[in-house]
């Protein structure tokens, strides 16, 4: 298989526009207010279609139709809780936080708990969070590389890492929310396209139902329908119930989407983000159910790699890939969809593809650098430790910061510890069980003091973060009950701490001393929506 010169073109010309977009923003992004929050001008469709190129990384573009590809149907229900979890976002989280209009994900902590070290507390499991997604976003946009120009992983690493470098170094959050609108809307229209081509292949959705069971029989199957469910982890309610739940509340309390709201015009177009973040994001999921339904039949039928000796079935076709390309970890097993959209040989089809799939690894990687480098340069080196640097030059700080966090990031990447799915659940996991409380609880509830917050995060950042670990290497999948024996109880990435995390969090609030009034009244009361 060699590079296709009508994928190459289509890829280029998606890096012209948005590179095109970085060079024409550079002069929107001069002083602090532009590069960090886009002068909170971005109306609701430009901010909503940014909301779900963001919010929907690589681990929903190229993770979940690879999780169809391995669990079967019931893991459809992961994508329902995705979309299902934006609009509780305008009720928890969007609309007061764009009221209280803050620039950084930290300025809550800071001021409803009254002290500036929350920011130091609460941004180290958004560090780690932030760091796991970017890499990631490399990974999801070395595999399009990979796809586009046949290259060695490593060096596609290396492109899409600069590729991601050079926009946010110039734009900041001008280029990043005018970026990620474009990218939201054409990783919409590549997964849609792709259910399309794969539906008119097969001549029908019940042909191509047909075509899937002859190769899988039990891809259908559920706990409650059959004694031989589609996969293992799909075995016990607890997986099913567990992969809902563990990207369900994310939308209201990830960095990375609720710096979004701040970036909006006023309250209303906050709301109204949410919208066509759903109506985007929606139509994408739609698009790649189908994909990764039928991603093994595809593959196992039409993939040039099956006429390889030795090759006999699609995860074969996928090791020899591995091999071929040099692919790191386990980053080969995402490359499942690309494979499924090549067996159907159109170059057209794969242009589209890879341009989607590289706008959702490029937002992402994008909207996540952004929220590190104004947390590690205005938050902490300025905020918490008292240097001017940040104050005076705040653009030079943070492209400084874009820069360690791209490479970082770059050299995980070569070498990738899971699929980008499970990098993305023990992200989530660890986010929303640590600082999750703090910021949904402290907006609705008066009682949310500092003692619980900071304990809460601390707590709940080493368990989540040990549990998976533990899960991961000594069990082998981080999808096992840490306590349990390997194939024991199913607890994707740890679901359960973001429950443990909310009671164990009212619990301590309960029992220590409350904030003063006049803040709990400034920076709770106060930005709720009016009765």
């Amino acid at each position: 298989m060699g590079a296709n010169p009508v994928v190459i073109l289509g890829a280029l010309i998606y890096f012209a526009i948005v590179i095109g977009i970085g060079y024409y923003t550079r002069k929107a992004a001069l002083n602090a207010s532009d590069y960090y929050v886009a002068g909170r001008k971005v109306g609701p469709l430009v901010n909503g279609a940014a909301l779900a190129s963001t919010y929907l990384s690589p681990a929903s573009f190229l993770g979940l139709p690879a999780f169809i590809f391995l669990l079967g149907y019931p893991f459809w229900w992961a994508l329902v809780g995705i979309i299902g979890g934006m609009p509780i976002a305008t009720l928890l989280t969007a609309a007061p936080l764009r009221k209280y209009a803050p620039t950084s994900f930290t300025d809550y902590y800071a001021d409803r708990y009254d002290t500036k070290w929350m920011r130091l507390i609460a941004g180290i499991p958004t560090l780690i969070a932030g760091l796991a997604y970017v890499t990631l976003s490399i990974v999801g946009t070395a595999l399009f590389m990979l796809a586009i120009l046949k290259l060695n992983f490593n060096i596609s690493v290396v492109i899409g890492a600069l590729v991601v470098f050079i926009y946010v170094f110039y734009g900041g959050m001008v280029a990043t929310t005018w970026s990620a609108a474009f990218q939201g809307v054409t990783m919409a229209v590549a997964a849609v396209i792709g259910a399309i081509y794969t539906i008119a292949h097969y001549g029908g959705l019940n042909a191509m139902t047909d075509a899937i069971l002859s190769v899988t029989p039990n891809f259908f199957n559920a706990p409650y329908v059959s004694e031989k469910p589609s996969h293992a982890l799909m075995g016990m309610w607890t997986g099913i119930v567990g992969f809902y739940f563990t990207w369900h509340f994310g939308f209201a309390a990830m960095p990375y989407t609720v710096v979004r709201f701040f970036t909006a015009q006023d309250i209303k177009s906050a709301r109204r983000s949410v919208f066509w973040a759903v109506f985007f994001g929606g139509a994408m999921y739609v698009g790649l159910i189908i994909i990764g339904s039928a991603a093994r039949v595809l593959i196992e039928t039409l993939h040039p790699f099956m006429s390889v000796e030795g090759v006999k079935d699609a995860l074969g076709v996928l090791k020899h890939m591995k091999g071929v390309y040099g692919v790191g970890g386990a980053a080969v097993t995402d490359y499942s969809m690309i494979a499924a959209m090549e067996g159907l040989k159109s170059p057209l089809l794969l242009a589209v593809i890879c341009a989607g799939g590289l706008a959702i690894a490029m937002s992402t990687a994008a909207g996540w650098t952004m929220v590190l480098n104004v947390l590690l340069g205005r938050d902490l080196i300025g905020k918490v430790f008292g240097s001017k640097w940040p104050e005076e030059k705040p653009v030079q700080v943070t492209r400084l910061m874009t820069l360690i966090i791209i490479v970082v990031c770059t050299l995980v990447a070569f070498n990738p510890p899971a699929l980008v799915l499970d990098i993305s659940g023990a992200a989530f996991i660890v986010v929303l069980c640590s600082v999750g409380p703090p910021l949904v609880l402290g907006l609705w509830w008066d009682r949310a003091n500092t003692t619980a917050a900071a304990i809460n995060i601390i707590v709940m950042t080493v368990l989540s973060t040990f549990s998976w670990l533990y899960a991961k290497y000594q069990l082998g999948s981080p999808h096992w009950f840490f306590l349990s024996k390997k194939g024991g109880l199913v607890t994707p990435h740890q679901f359960y701490w973001v429950f443990v995390g909310f009671i164990f969090f009212i619990l301590v609030s309960l029992v220590t001393k409350p904030n003063r009034p006049e803040v709990i009244q400034k920076y709770s009361y106060d930005l709720r929506p009016e009765q």
